[in-house]
């Protein structure tokens, strides 16, 4: 790792952002710091558990939330958990094949599981829910949108009132979404996702409408999924920072989905990052490591988090979960690890790689962190 890129935190042509003045980390003692020592945030958590356990007939597993994901979360040192409440494909959606009542009944019961915690979760919606520093006890979620499908309208807006394309986002975001990733893999209104090509087309005029309107209601918008020429697009037209939650960088798997240099060095030159992802059977940790190590040598350590760490020990068996999506997990070491465990596995490389305590609370959630002050509404 470059050190003086490192320390910087900038590369040729990157802006510099200022620091927060609250601490992103806890002193514990002497030594390295362990997980409940940071603000962890996951960037890109998969809904398929909390939507399966509720098609499940025992009234025992139908408070997900409440009794089976929220105590892992607190249990791992986790303070805030982007999850994306519906989305282009059907499995964020609890299998419905309706995009916009999908989306309703899956951001109807988040808020009903938070109702159920007695205070230990709750949403971030402002600059002021923003955790500064580590809370053992309770959990936010940032409620994020996989794709644009769920606000596309077939009237055009003369039909109706001027910018009526849009009320449908703006009710999600008095719903409490704050963030839209503008495709999954396939191609929408605002833009083509990764399957219409690496170097497909750029946003259309909803899809540069869509991002305007982001930044004006104060939301996070995504690039994960997108092809590249929609990142640069993005890039170009977004005065917030924009952020890819959950994909690597294409030195390490050489896959259309991930992300060439030019594609993050884009993304960073708007303030924004790349959520490094665990990918089961594909991506040991020590890899995961490594593309921190190669993101922040690229632009710096401001413009890179953790996406993902993988699926826990106690996540259920997909054969226990009737019609869970994605079938059965390799079941590797990391699968059997807890929240915390994970987490401390992790941090236990960074310090091995030298990181310092601020440069691994930077990672660890300190850059979402960040770009949420940034972006959320006061």
């Amino acid at each position: 790792m470059n050190a003086s890129i490192l320390s910087a935190g900038v590369f040729a042509g990157l802006p510099t952002f200022g620091k927060i003045n609250q601490p992103l980390f806890m002193k514990s003692g002497p030594g390295k710091k362990g997980p409940k020592d940071f603000v962890i945030v996951i960037g890109h958590a998969d809904i398929w558990e909390f939507n399966a356990r509720f098609k499940l007939k025992e009234k025992t597993q139908n408070s997900p939330l409440r009794d089976f994901l929220l105590p892992r979360l607190l249990e791992g040192g986790i303070g805030v958990y982007i999850m994306p409440a519906s989305g282009d494909s059907t499995a964020e959606r609890q299998g419905s094949d309706q995009i916009l009542e999908g989306a309703m009944r899956v951001i109807d019961m988040f808020h009903l599981e938070i109702a159920k915690t007695n205070g230990k979760a709750s949403l971030i919606l402002t600059k002021k829910d923003v955790p500064v520093k580590p809370d053992p006890n309770h959990v936010k979620f940032f409620l994020d949108m996989e794709g644009a499908s769920s606000f596309e309208i077939s009237a055009e807006p003369e039909q109706y009132y001027p910018g009526c394309d849009l009320a449908v986002l703006r009710n999600f975001f008095r719903l409490g979404v704050r963030g839209v990733q503008l495709t999954h893999n396939a191609r929408n209104r605002a833009a083509d996702g990764i399957d219409e090509g690496k170097m497909a087309g750029r946003l259309s005029r909803f899809g540069v409408d869509v991002v305007q309107e982001l930044n004006r209601l104060g939301m996070m918008v995504g690039v994960s999924h997108l092809s590249a020429n929609g990142i640069f697009h993005a890039a170009e037209i977004s005065t917030k920072p924009i952020v890819s939650t959950h994909q690597n960088p294409q030195k390490f798997i050489n896959t259309p989905l991930q992300h060439s240099d030019a594609e993050i060095k884009a993304i960073a030159s708007t303030g924004g990052l790349m959520g490094m992802r665990y990918q089961a059977g594909e991506t040991p940790y020590t890899m995961c490591a490594d593309i921190i190590d190669y993101v922040a040598d690229l632009v710096g350590i401001d413009h890179v988090g953790v996406g993902w760490l993988g699926h826990d020990v106690g996540n259920p068996s997909p054969n226990y979960i009737p019609g869970f999506s994605k079938g059965p997990f390799p079941g590797g070491e990391i699968e059997k690890l807890t929240k915390y465990e994970q987490n401390s596995r992790f941090i236990d490389m960074l310090y091995a790689r030298k990181y310092s305590d601020e440069h691994v609370a930077k990672v660890m959630g300190g850059n979402f962190l960040r770009i949420m002050r940034e972006t959320l509404p006061e």
